[in-house]
């Protein structure tokens, strides 16, 4: 069994029609090879210093008016949404191969934002550490083999588990995507024209490629296709943070639980997911992440996964009803602890030195007790800004080092997911400076 996981915070179907009709202009103008800048961020590759012009969109009037639609396979197949009376979205079709490989891909999105992606495309723009790894499609003949061996998981069905001692931090998968669609496409088209377009986009890829999609999980509660997708998906983004849906085959064998050894992270330059150990995982040990967010509750856990058609069956879940009342009370303490430490961050409240030092210690513990040490990244930034507020510059930049440390780790290197961790950089040297100035009187 598998399910959506987002990569970021949860994007509802309102939010996405508030932008769909207002982007779409703004995205056509920073396309457009006349006003192309090198300050232009909608391009998967961001600044292209060798590229004074931007690729045109292509949909299916512009490709019989011209004859040409490269890079893509075939010309593009596009609707518009019924629902919208003015100006309604126009979404396509597209397929590229070879693709990562002797792979391909479809993706069903907006003509501009399928020009914003086409630099993605070439096999070079992914990093060789990744290009190589044993997982990737790319890796060169005679590689290692994977960290990891598809099994049948009782009461899961398929499932991956580790080949072999997987450290913490390791690099367990490297994928691309073979399917990429717009959240709007699920949002705002109707089911028979949705189940159509889904259609092509599965038939444009390679045969070996759609006889494994075809096995994938499914709930029973829509088209075949659809609701393979829509258990198997991962939240993605292409252009400037647009939603969309992401099916990467292997990476969706992972299972869940509350307790998870591994998080994924997305590149949107590379079009490349990448599966890391949360911690050590011994051989034969089943791989899991989490579907929902970490630190909910058990009520809430199993809110959330109800939308999947399954009960979690995991050892937090599984618990006598003492132990997930005790787990329930230190997850609630620590979004308590965390309210307190950013009211005293952002002067809402008043704090001390001996305050933010005693709800750091006790919020570490707490965290480390639950096994949320992915959610320090979080909580170690509220800290750090804690301490700038009291002037405690020493023990800020300590915890300002540890939050930039897990960023990395938990992030990437990517210049664009890297913004954050500089932000709360420059407001501790901001802090230093002044305390310097105020030493020089």
């Amino acid at each position: 069994m598998a399910g959506f996981r987002s990569s970021g915070s949860r994007l509802h179907g309102l939010a996405i029609l508030a932008c769909l009709t207002n982007i779409q202009s703004a995205l056509a103008q920073f396309l457009n090879p006349k006003t192309c800048s090198l300050d232009y961020h909608g391009s998967i590759l961001g600044r292209r210093p060798e590229l004074s012009t931007c690729p045109l969109p292509v949909d299916e009037e512009s490709a019989i008016d011209t004859g040409n639609w490269q890079p893509w396979k075939r010309r593009p197949y596009c609707i518009d949404s019924l629902q919208f009376e003015q100006h309604p979205p126009e979404f396509c079709v597209y397929a590229f191969e070879p693709f990562r490989g002797d792979k391909g891909i479809s993706v069903i999105t907006t003509p501009v934002l399928a020009a914003s992606m086409v630099d993605a495309l070439d096999d070079s723009v992914v990093p060789p550490k990744l290009r190589n790894h044993p997982s990737s499609s790319l890796a060169p003949e005679g590689r290692d083999a994977p960290a990891y061996v598809m099994k049948d998981v009782p009461g899961k069905g398929k499932g991956l588990a580790a080949a072999r001692q997987i450290r913490k931090w390791d690099l367990v998968i490297v994928e691309y995507p073979a399917m990429l669609a717009h959240m709007g496409v699920f949002e705002v088209v109707g089911p028979e024209m949705r189940q159509e377009i889904l259609e092509r986009a599965l038939h444009l890829l390679p045969e070996k490629q759609q006889s494994e999609i075809m096995t994938l999980a499914r709930r029973g509660d829509d088209e075949p296709i659809e609701d393979i997708l829509r258990t198997n998906i991962f939240g993605v983004e292409l252009g400037i943070e647009i939603p969309h849906l992401g099916l990467f085959p292997i990476a969706s064998r992972i299972n869940h639980d509350c307790k998870p050894n591994v998080f994924w992270r997305y590149s949107v330059r590379s079009l490349t997911i990448e599966v890391v150990a949360l911690r050590d995982i011994e051989a034969g040990e089943e791989i899991t992440q989490s579907y929902v967010p970490l630190g909910l509750s058990y009520e809430d856990r199993e809110q959330e996964l109800d939308h999947w058609g399954f009960q979690c069956k995991c050892s937090l879940c599984a618990a006598s009803k003492s132990q997930r009342a005790t787990s329930d009370k230190n997850r609630e303490k620590i979004l308590q602890i965390y309210q307190e430490l950013n009211e005293g961050a952002t002067g809402q409240t008043n704090i001390t030195a001996g305050t933010v030092e005693k709800l750091a210690g006790k919020l570490e513990s707490l965290v480390r007790e639950e096994q949320l040490d992915a959610q320090l990244l979080i909580y170690y930034g509220v800290v750090a800004r804690a301490y700038m507020r009291v002037d405690e510059l020493s023990a800020a930049k300590r915890y300002v080092d540890l939050c930039e440390d897990l960023w990395v780790r938990y992030a990437g290197e990517e210049e664009d997911y890297l913004a954050g961790m500089r932000q709360l950089r420059h407001e501790l040297r901001e802090r230093e400076k002044k305390a310097t100035n105020r030493q020089n009187l």
